[in-house]
């Protein structure tokens, strides 16, 4: 059972302590996960799955996402996004194995993600020109500002941290402080999920003067049709219940799905 947050805390040694001084304060983390980080088999990523994460406890909740980013490793295809404009769509939630009780934990735990991200990464790197990891803490939780202010000082440091545009009704998805801004997820049935801090990795969708908008659905639909296998890449998100507020107007433009590889 985890321990509700109090006001005040005691940091040592890089853990943060009760008052009592007996035991230090467990904060329960997960990732925030749209797209392929669930269900990719490339060895690194399923190893991280395994050690890191408790795929058995994965729940599907509301997540602000779109196709949006185009991908030239997905022959060109529309890779999933977080985007403060659409609609909620579905997401998963998957706790991280461990709870997490100092800024060190946390940070581990990022590069753990970030590495499954992408693993031709440096060692301890969080974040490239494309995208980053970011967390998202729970807004009716007390987090320990020493674990809040260790990460904001842990992404100030990172090379390309918060390269991830936004269309310029949407305002920023990511704060100086490597934040995301996107509401709170939440269950099928409305609940607020019971978590203290999730993270997630944020990817740009490269909105740029000459393209200042998402694609649409006749766009992304032809795309897809246009590259062969990599469509799977959509259709293994829709069977693990990873969805858009378009899922609908895309299937309808869709090339039937081919054998399943």
């Amino acid at each position: 059972m985890f321990r509700p947050l109090c006001l005040n805390w005691l940091p040592w040694r890089g853990k943060l302590w009760n008052q009592k001084g007996s035991e230090p304060v467990p904060l329960r983390a997960g990732v925030l996960i749209i797209g392929s980080l669930l269900w990719d088999d490339d060895p690194a990523r399923r190893d991280w799955r395994k050690t890191r994460l408790a795929m058995n406890l994965a729940e599907t909740v509301s997540a602000p996402i779109r196709y949006g980013r185009l991908s030239s490793s997905r022959g060109n295809s529309y890779t999933m996004v977080f985007s403060r404009s659409c609609p909620a769509g579905q997401a998963k939630l998957v706790p991280c194995s461990q709870t997490i009780s100092s800024v060190d934990e946390l940070i581990r735990e990022a590069q753990h993600l970030w590495k499954a991200e992408q693993p031709s990464a440096g060692h301890g790197r969080i974040a490239a020109n494309w995208g980053c990891v970011t967390i998202l803490p729970n807004p009716q939780r007390k987090i320990p500002e020493e674990i809040l202010r260790g990460w904001a000082e842990r992404v100030a440091r990172e090379p390309h941290y918060g390269s991830v545009s936004q269309t310029k009704d949407e305002g920023e998805l990511l704060s100086r402080d490597g934040l995301l801004r996107i509401s709170w997820p939440r269950l099928a049935n409305g609940i607020a999920v019971d978590f203290d801090l999730l993270l997630a990795t944020a990817n740009d969708p490269r909105i740029t003067t000459s393209n200042p908008s998402y694609p649409d659905v006749q766009a992304i639909a032809r795309a897809w049709n246009r590259a062969g296998n990599h469509v799977e890449y959509y259709w293994k998100n829709i069977d693990n219940d990873i969805k858009t507020f378009q899922d609908d107007e895309i299937i309808d433009q869709l090339n039937p799905r081919g054998p399943r590889s």
